[in-house]
C-alpha cells in the first residue's frame, strides 16, 4: 500500500469514482500505475501474487478517478510509448489516480505519486472497505508512515514483517564458476527448468506448496499462476534451477528474477524463491541452492541484488546474512478484523 506523505493525507475523503475500465485495459492501467509507483518509491507497492490473482479474476481489481470541481476526472498519468522512446503523458480521462485489489482476505492500494497529498488514499480505502467488510490483511511496503497511519485509522493492526535484503554485487562469485556444474549433496542432481514442460511445472508447484505451507502467499501458487509468470518479460527458464533427490523426485528449487533495465545499464537480480521440500530438510540443500543462485546472478553482472524474506524466519535471515546480505528495507502486514470501522 502506498499513499500520501503523513503531513498531507489527513484522511479527508476526496470525490472519487470507479473508472469504466475492464479486461486487459484495466490490467494494463494497473500495471503501469504500479510501475510508476515503484520507480518513485523504490519498492513495489503490490505483490506478484496479488497481480496474478487479479489477472485471473480471483481478486477484484478497482480503478479510481478523481473528480474535480468541473466534474471531470483529473489525471496526469505517464506511459511509455515503446521500447527506446521517452514516456509521455496520456492525458486520458480513464487513467486511474489509484487502484485497489481485494480478495482472498487481502487488500492492496496504490495512489499515483502525482496525485498524493489530496486524501485520495483515505477515500479509496473507504470505498474498498465498504465492499469488503470481513477480515482483511494489507501490506505497508517499505518505511511508510502514511500508509501505516491510514491503516491504523481503518482499524488495522500489525501482524507480520517482511524484509528486503540486498547484497553488494561485488560480493558475488568472481571466479566464473558455472552454477549448473556446482556439486550438489551426494545423490542429488541439479538441472534447469525445461520451458513449457508440464511435469516440471507440476513438480515445482507441489514442492513449492510443501515448502511454503505456512506462507499465505507463496504457498498458494498454482500451475496456472506459474504459466502466467512464465509469460512475464523477465522470465528465463535458465534462471530456474531444479534439484532432484535420489530416485528422481523434486527436492527443491531456486528461482532468480532478472529485471531488464535501460541499455548499457546493469540489470537487477532478485532471488524470487528458494524452496526445499520438508522431506529433504537437513541435507544442506538451502545453502547449496543459495550458492547456485549467487553463481547464476554473477553471470548476469547485475547492478543490484535483492531478495525478500519473512522477518520472522530467523533461520533463513541468518543464512542470507552469512552470505553477505543485509536488511535493505522493512515492510509490515496489517490485519483488520471483521466489523472494524474506519475513523472519519
Amino acid at each position: 500500500m502506498t499513499t500520501d506523505t503523513p503531513e498531507q493525507d489527513h484522511g479527508t475523503p476526496q470525490p472519487l469514482r470507479p473508472l469504466a475500465l475492464s479486461g486487459e485495459a484495466l490490467l494494463t492501467a494497473a500495471r503501469e500505475l504500479v510501475r510508476v509507483a515503484e520507480e518513485h518509491d523504490g519498492v513495489s507497492p503490490v505483490s506478484d501474487q496479488a497481480m496474478l490473482a487479479a489477472a485471473q479474476g480471483e481478486r477484484v481489481l478497482r480503478a479510481f478517478g478523481r473528480e474535480t470541481a468541473s466534474g471531470v476526472v483529473s489525471t496526469r498519468f505517464t506511459r511509455s510509448t515503446g521500447e527506446g522512446e521517452s514516456p509521455r503523458s496520456t492525458g486520458g480521462a480513464e487513467d486511474p489516480v489509484a487502484i485497489g485489489i481485494v480478495g482472498d482476505g487481502e487488500l492492496d492500494l496504490v495512489v499515483h505519486p502525482d496525485h498524493r497529498g489530496h486524501g485520495i488514499g483515505s477515500a479509496a480505502l473507504k470505498q474498498l472497505l465498504a465492499h469488503e467488510p470481513g477480515t482483511l490483511k494489507a501490506w505497508a511496503h517499505g518505511e511508510n508512515p502514511a500508509a501505516e497511519a491510514l491503516l491504523t485509522r481503518a482499524g488495522f493492526a500489525p501482524v507480520r514483517s517482511l524484509f528486503r535484503m540486498a547484497l553488494d554485487p561485488a560480493l558475488l562469485p568472481r571466479d566464473g564458476r558455472d552454477p549448473a556444474a556446482l556439486t550438489p549433496p551426494a545423490g542429488f542432481q541439479l538441472r534447469t527448468f525445461t520451458a513449457g514442460n508440464q511435469a516440471d511445472i507440476d513438480a515445482w508447484v507441489t514442492v513449492n506448496a510443501a515448502a511454503f505451507a505456512t506462507h499465505p502467499e507463496q504457498g498458494r501458487i498454482t500451475a496456472a499462476d506459474f504459466r502466467l509468470v512464465a509469460e512475464e518479460p523477465w522470465f528465463n527458464p535458465d534462471d530456474l534451477f531444479l534439484l532432484a533427490a535420489p530416485g528422481g523426485a523434486l527436492a527443491g528449487s531456486t528461482w532468480i528474477k532478472t529485471l531488464p533495465t535501460e541499455p548499457e545499464t546493469p540489470p537487477e537480480t532478485e532471488l524470487y524463491a528458494i524452496g526445499i521440500h520438508p522431506d529433504y530438510a537437513g541435507h544442506g540443500l538451502g545453502r547449496f541452492l543459495l550458492d547456485v543462485t549467487l553463481a547464476r546472478m554473477a553471470e548476469h553482472h547485475p547492478g543490484r541484488v535483492t531478495l525478500y524474506v519473512d522477518g520472522e524466519n530467523e533461520r533463513a535471515v541468518k543464512m542470507y546474512e552469512a552470505a553477505g546480505f543485509t536488511v535493505d528495507s522493512r515492510s509490515r502486514q496489517w490485519e483488520r478484523q471483521a466489523g472494524a470501522r474506519m475513523d472519519s
